[in-house]
């Protein structure tokens, strides 16, 4: 039997690399890094590799649940690294700076008019204010502690603290 007409589990973990702590995808990825993978017949339908790993662990993702990355690894397929978690939830698990930030240090900014770090976190559709600094160092600890009291999944921000 080609690897084709194989079973959809074992086409899957055919294309999987369990090496490491996070185990890579190794068939075709998305523009944006995620892995996906061809099911049904006769028409295919591309599905992501995470959220099929996840379903295959753990039955099927409840509707308006999405698949989340603990390890931030969009490779990734380990089951035990994913959660099926809401979509605020899943923004609330991020690790780094947005493309455009300046100060490398995600909600941090430099404040010209106060010459100082200002920090800001989003939350359910709010900007969250967390003051002036006049250090990068200050600004960041002030945001974790601003994210750990409003946010729920946010593990990176927890360590931290």
């Amino acid at each position: 039997m080609s690897l084709r007409t194989a079973p959809l589990e074992d086409r899957f973990w055919a294309k999987v690399d369990k090496s490491g702590d996070c185990w890579i995808w190794t068939g075709s990825k998305s523009g944006n890094g995620y892995g996906n993978i061809a099911i049904g017949s006769p028409s295919k339908k591309l599905v992501s590799a995470h959220r099929l790993s996840y379903e295959i662990a753990n039955g099927r993702v409840a509707q308006g649940m999405v698949i989340d990355h603990k390890c931030h690894n969009k490779a990734c397929v380990n089951p035990v690294h994913l959660q099926a978690v809401p979509q605020k939830l899943n923004g609330e698990n991020r690790r780094g700076p947005n493309s455009d930030n300046t100060s490398g240090i995600r909600g941090v900014s430099w404040n010209k008019g106060a010459r100082k770090y200002e920090a800001r976190v989003g939350h359910n559709g709010k900007v969250h204010y967390a003051g002036l600094y006049p250090t990068k160092a200050e600004a960041a600890a002030a945001l974790i502690a601003l994210r750990n009291s409003l946010h729920t999944n946010n593990p990176a921000d927890r360590s931290a603290a």
